[in-house]
């Protein structure tokens, strides 16, 4: 504990992302949601940019008809306190693990470089691009009539 103490002084002092998440999961059996959300937390955890310091599990909640042709599944969320190196590794966690929730507590203010912006703005357009390559969005472009 006192090493996780010492990692977040040093992380703060070098004005890291302090972050406050949710991220829900659903599945149709109680031990697969469960299972899986504690296996996509442990794989946050292993992001070298990132430091997770705190994480909180809900109790597993039985839902009924949670989606199209499904009768019963199962739902957990869990609340993860997270320090990030900076905004492209705090975007990108955003990105893969997918949060339905989230808080940037600090620094209040934080200088953003161009070549970070830079890279911030490619990941988007990336994620765009996979989306429309997968036929599930993209940017649809049409002539002025």
């Amino acid at each position: 504990m006192e090493e996780i103490q010492e990692q977040l002084k040093e992380r703060r002092k070098d004005k890291w992302f302090d972050v406050w998440a949710s991220i829900e999961a659903l599945a149709v059996e109680k031990h697969v949601v469960e299972s899986a959300l504690k296996k996509h937390i442990e794989k946050m955890k292993k992001i070298k940019e990132i430091l997770v310091y705190e994480e909180q599990y809900s109790d597993t909640l039985k839902v009924e008809n949670p989606m199209k042709d499904v009768k019963e599944g199962h739902a957990q969320l869990v609340k993860v306190k997270f320090m990030a190196k900076d905004l492209i590794t705090l975007i990108n966690v955003v990105m893969v693990y997918g949060p339905s929730s989230i808080e940037i507590m600090s620094p209040n203010k934080k200088e953003l470089s161009l070549s970070e912006a830079q890279n911030i703005v490619n990941a988007l357009a990336g994620v765009v691009h996979q989306f429309a390559a997968a036929g599930i969005g993209g940017i649809v472009i049409t002539p002025d009539k």
